[in-house]
């Protein structure tokens, strides 16, 4: 609109000169000499005749209206969408946990078992882990060590990742200790025999060497038991007792039977027990 603006003040100054041309003068007029008889009579007058001037410009404006360009927004296509990256791929030779973090105090996720396959999407060189996509989880991560692992493809750009912060170490509940293992005897016998008198008193003096493999680190003692019997209490890390005793003659076989018990403050383990039934 504001480039059809000049085109009507043009009009109207024609309009106006126009008029201006064909206004009758007040200057006194003067007869003028009588025309040569050789003059042109079709000489082009120097009046200006309205009509034709309106015409004119008439067509002058139509002509500029029709050939004005009416501007137009230009539309300029964007770029084609990128063709999405290849993830690259991992496999193990050797089952290998995938945990929740770079390390094995972060929580198992699952078992990448050989023959599996994984997209890898991240990788923290520090201790060689690697962050995929594990099979069944629907897009979630888990960490693998790299120590079993292959990779295919290209892994310029993974991003590193940030060890996410470890879990709180939970206090273990107190709770008695381990029983002793691995129960061991050892006899010894001396003859005691001597006579009272007219009457001779066979006897025996047997040594009983037990030990034990202790298995705890938090018991306060060991209890020793004969026959089901408390026979004698040792301190802390102790792993052996001495039973020395005597018999007499014996006519029927006789077997001893031994055990070890860890106990503290919260409990005491399980008995364990052997026999003994000979001393050399």
């Amino acid at each position: 609109m504001k480039g059809l603006k000049p085109l009507y003040l043009v009009l109207i100054v024609l309009m106006a000169t126009a008029l201006a041309c064909n206004l009758p003068s007040n200057a006194p007029t003067t007869s003028a000499p009588p025309a040569s008889p050789t003059a042109d009579t079709n000489q082009p007058s120097d009046t200006i005749d309205i009509d034709v001037a309106l015409t004119m410009a008439v067509q002058t404006l139509a002509a500029a209206t029709q050939t004005a360009a009416i501007p137009t927004e230009t539309v300029t296509p964007g770029p084609p969408p990128p063709t999405p990256a290849v993830a690259p791929t991992i496999s193990v030779n050797t089952d290998t946990n995938c945990r929740t973090g770079p390390s094995v105090n972060y929580e198992l996720v699952m078992v990448f078992k050989v023959g599996m396959t994984a997209n890898v999407v991240g990788r923290y060189t520090p201790d060689n882990y690697w962050i995929i996509q594990y099979p069944g989880g629907n897009g979630a991560t888990c960490w693998l060590w790299g120590a079993y692992a292959t990779v295919l493809g290209n892994v310029v750009g993974l991003p590193e990742g940030v060890p996410p912060a470890l879990p709180p170490t939970a206090t273990p509940a107190p709770q008695a200790p381990n029983p002793p293992k691995a129960i061991h005897t050892a006899c010894t016998a001396v003859n005691k025999s001597h006579k009272v008198g007219d009457i001779w008193i066979i006897s025996w003096e047997w040594t009983v060497k037990l030990s034990w493999k202790d298995e705890s680190d938090n018991e306060n003692g060991f209890s020793v038991y004969k026959d089901g019997s408390l026979l004698a209490t040792v301190g802390p890390n102790q792993t052996s007792y001495t039973d020395v005793f005597n018999t007499f003659l014996i006519i029927d076989p006789v077997t001893y039977v031994y055990g070890v018990q860890s106990f503290n403050d919260y409990g005491a383990s399980v008995i364990k027990d052997i026999e003994l039934s000979t001393c050399d």
